[in-house]
């Protein structure tokens, strides 16, 4: 058996610790043993392996300093997953010091290999300027590099782009993409084209649709949206229940607007009985938040 032969099967024991399969016991630590094993003989998948054990402190303890000399390991043999983690490690000062020059360097390298979320970091790269000077130009080519490989909040961002310029009809499209992968932004917006006909034909019953899919997702906007649409029967059936808990579930992410609403609502009992004390909670919680509605609420009081 040659080195290679022996890395590989000390790689699949390992995998068999962590299982418990193949009449194997788990044992996490004994698979970080065999793995620094095979890792030692140059195996990439336990190189891999070893930096998700050390950042996911599976095992072991927690280490990125660690995390990153595996994965640097791994990424030097051209692992794609490994280059782009220590690209993020670079980019965010996680287990090595913060370079924005040296993570996009690793960035590249992922992106060449058609990594889409590394795609989609270079145009964060441009947009910000980390390592790079700001080019709008540049950051929203990349974006469509990214969107064009099924990156959702790649395709969100290219359909703003074309929405804000008025292209409807392209926006829909990249928004449609994004939503069917399940991205809330894109949801949302959909439901905003919905709500306006732009790109479709105005539909409030899909626009509700649309709220309700990024709403289950906890998206702010979409949940005080969908808040307005049951209590005033848009799109929907008037349901002041309904109503007041989106409400809630908006003003518990921090919008004053729903926190001033979900106080007006608790104060009066609607869609629930009447609390005072939930009231001043949220009227408090707007009024810090400069909401002149509450802050008028508690000059009276």
């Amino acid at each position: 058996m040659d080195n290679k032969e022996k890395a590989e099967a000390l790689l699949r024991m390992g995998q068999s610790y962590i299982s418990g399969e193949n009449g194997a016991k788990k044992d996490y630590a004994r698979a970080i043993e065999v793995w620094k094993e095979a890792a030692a003989l140059g195996n990439v998948d336990a190189q891999y392996n070893l930096g998700v054990c050390y950042n996911n402190g599976t095992g072991v303890k927690a280490d990125n300093a660690e995390a990153a000399r595996w994965w640097t390991k791994a990424a030097r043999q051209g692992d794609v997953t490994s280059i782009f983690n220590i690209a993020l490690f670079y980019q965010q000062g996680i287990g090595v010091k913060q370079d924005y020059n040296e993570s996009l360097k690793w960035m590249l390298m992922a992106a060449q290999q058609d990594d889409p979320d590394a795609i989609f970091q270079i145009g964060m790269y441009h947009e910000n300027g980390w390592g790079t000077p700001i080019d709008a130009f540049e950051a929203q080519r990349y974006y469509l590099q990214a969107a064009q490989k099924g990156h959702p909040k790649a395709q969100t961002i290219v359909g703003m782009e074309l929405y804000n310029n008025n292209q409807y009809n392209e926006a829909v499209e990249w928004f449609g993409k994004s939503a069917e992968q399940g991205y809330a932004d894109a949801q949302y917006y959909m439901a905003r084209c919905y709500m306006n006909g732009h790109g479709v034909t105005q539909n409030n019953e899909e626009m509700v649709a649309y709220y309700q899919k990024a709403a289950r997702q906890g998206h702010t906007d979409a949940l005080y949206n969908l808040g307005y649409c049951h209590l005033n029967g848009i799109g929907t059936p008037e349901n002041i229940e309904l109503a007041l808990q989106c409400f809630k579930k908006a003003a518990q992410n921090g919008d004053a607007e729903a926190q001033y609403i979900t106080a007006m609502l608790c104060e009066n009992g609607l869609g629930c009985e009447a609390d005072i004390d939930e009231a001043t909670h949220w009227y408090n919680q707007a009024a810090e938040q400069g909401h002149q509605g509450a802050k008028e609420w508690q000059a009276k009081k």
